[in-house]
């Protein structure tokens, strides 16, 4: 095993997917112009000043853009050769936040470190730990996964020990998108259809008594149905939501003009900052936001599948499902087409975690597209 990490160097041929990249900065520059605009008057409303949450996040920056130059240039079987130690210490620090004196609760959720400066969210850092060695697994077995399902068993139990120690901190909705983004692996690997009828034989019923013995996960599943339901209570926030979105219009009311978002959705500038987006930019904006989550998608997606390696391969998919999976999510969400969950919206919301686990994981996307650009993945 190396003694330690080496960049590699740019001698090798490997070429930069320029697109890609374009893309990235544009993304997250739309996210932090978005997050300003949104944040503003709730900043007031608290007594500070109106760029105070996008000037923390600026702050939130600095390390994540060396978090992403890292994954970006770090050579790839070198990080794999210690996909054991990362993985178990993932999985370790998932347990922090439920112990005294690390965890900070926050509404009855224990999901954070507190490191007395600012908090940690293990769980976002997971998911993009879980997708490497997952692809590390498959590849290493994928003479085996479509005929021999007993080599599945120790991945699904350890991811799904992962999503069930996630659940305990009170985070449903983060330990479903891990899961989600692990059957993506295992389907982009070709697991057997019999092994996904068992997880949906035990993961349906589960998931639905989840639900229905948790009351305020009731509460939200019917604010869900029935958004009238309790519209000062569950269904206040997403109502708001859907207000602005639909207020938006064509062309939008401009960037810092909205006002659906003053009072009528709390904690704007965190999991519902797209609705001030859509206010703000309308269907003009939207379709924007969209299409460049679509084209980081495409280059991502294309890189990874003209990757000849099974593991690159599997880590660029994985990776950019993750991504999608949780854009998909906190739109539906927004746009009253899910129940409300806790889903940043990556680049946009608010917050450190996310920030930099989403900095990890598309550095590696774009690791994955120079080895995929030296055979023309770099070309437009």
């Amino acid at each position: 095993m190396p003694s330690g990490f080496a960049v590699e160097p740019m001698a090798r041929g490997r070429a930069w997917d320029s697109a890609l990249l374009a893309s990235l900065f544009l993304l997250a520059g739309t996210g932090l112009a978005a997050l300003w605009s949104a944040s503003a008057g709730y900043a007031l409303s608290l007594g500070k000043e109106p760029y105070y949450f996008a000037l923390r996040q600026l702050v939130f920056y600095a390390p994540a853009l060396a978090i992403f130059w890292a994954a970006a240039m770090v050579p790839l079987e070198e990080l794999r050769d210690r996909v054991t130690l990362l993985t178990l210490l993932g999985l370790a620090s998932l347990f922090l936040p439920l112990l005294p004196g690390f965890g900070a609760n926050r509404n009855g959720a224990s999901r954070w470190i507190d490191l007395r400066i600012t908090t940690l969210q293990p769980s976002e850092f997971w998911k993009p730990i879980s997708v490497f060695y997952l692809a590390h697994v498959l590849d290493k077995r994928r003479e085996m996964v479509d005929h021999r399902t007993s080599v599945l068993v120790a991945p699904f139990l350890l991811v799904g020990l992962a999503c069930l120690v996630i659940y305990l901190q009170n985070d449903f909705s983060t330990a479903a998108i891990a899961a989600f983004a692990a059957a993506a692996m295992f389907w982009i690997a070709c697991a057997p259809m019999g092994f996904f009828l068992g997880i949906a034989t035990v993961g349906l019923p589960l998931g639905a008594l989840v639900i229905l013995t948790s009351d305020f996960r009731l509460k939200r599943m019917l604010a869900f149905f029935f958004p009238a339901y309790e519209p000062h209570g569950q269904g206040y926030q997403v109502l708001g939501s859907i207000r602005a979105i639909s207020s938006g219009g064509f062309f939008g009311k401009g960037l810092g003009l909205g006002t659906r978002k003053l009072g009528g959705i709390p904690e704007v500038q965190s999991d519902f900052v797209f609705a001030s987006w859509a206010e703000e930019t309308g269907f003009v904006g939207v379709l924007g936001f969209f299409a460049l989550w679509v084209f980081f998608a495409w280059r991502a997606f294309r890189n990874a599948f003209a990757e000849e390696d099974g593991f690159r391969s599997y880590l660029g998919f994985g990776l950019a499902a993750l991504l999608l999976l949780e854009v998909l999510v906190n739109v539906a969400v927004a746009s009253g087409s899910l129940p409300a969950t806790g889903i940043a919206l990556p680049f946009f919301s608010a917050g450190g975690s996310s920030l930099w686990a989403t900095a990890g994981a598309v550095g590696l996307i774009v690791n994955v597209s120079r080895s995929a650009g030296s055979e023309g993945g770099g070309d437009v």
